[in-house]
């Protein structure tokens, strides 16, 4: 009866050590799961699951989707100026919009990187709102702090009207896709 404990315990011994030397095997031969990795532009991103993040001028960045899902996204070649090395931009949209829940998204996304780049992005409505975030539309923009409104509409695409930036989404999972289109092009992506 002995022998048989003592056989079981080197069995157990020897499947555990058989384990951990299997685990460290993948460890050593640089197994990476699930890591999706794409290049666009000689910019390598990395899918970490949630989002695709790269560096760009050193910051780490991180995105929804990858350049190459959002690049036939009409925009006017004009808005990169528009927004590029500003200190704030505000963004607005209605707050009764059906797509209310993936603009926040898309504003708290967009508010997120471009921080990481000292950008800061206020975010606001078109009207008074039960929320008591800031009441501003295109009338409010300038050149120092141009508005980026979020709206649905018949097509995807981003145009200006003076010192406004208008994001139309043909559907509500297009507005992601329109806010990556846009911080693709003020960090030089596309």
């Amino acid at each position: 009866m002995k022998e048989k404990k003592e056989k079981r315990r080197w069995g157990l011994m020897i499947f555990i050590v058989l384990i951990m030397i299997g685990t460290s095997f993948g460890v050593f031969i640089g197994t990476t799961g699930n890591t999706q990795k794409v290049r666009y532009n000689d910019i390598v991103f990395s899918f970490n699951g949630n989002y695709w993040m790269t560096k760009i001028n050193g910051v780490q960045a991180a995105f929804s989707n990858q350049p190459k899902e959002v690049e036939n996204i009409s925009m006017a070649p004009e808005i990169k100026d528009m927004l590029t090395n500003r200190l704030e931009i505000d963004s607005t949209s209605e707050y009764n919009s059906t797509a209310n829940q993936q603009i926040a998204l898309a504003q708290r996304n967009m508010g997120l990187t471009l921080a990481s780049y000292r950008i800061y992005l206020r975010q606001g409505f078109t009207a008074p709102n039960p929320y008591n975030l800031p009441v501003f539309n295109c009338s409010a923009a300038t050149q120092a702090v141009p508005v980026i409104y979020f709206t649905l509409s018949n097509e995807t695409k981003i145009f200006s009207e003076g010192s406004c930036i208008i994001v139309q989404a043909s559907k509500p999972a297009e507005v992601e896709k329109a806010k990556d289109r846009i911080l693709y092009s003020i960090l030089g992506v596309i």
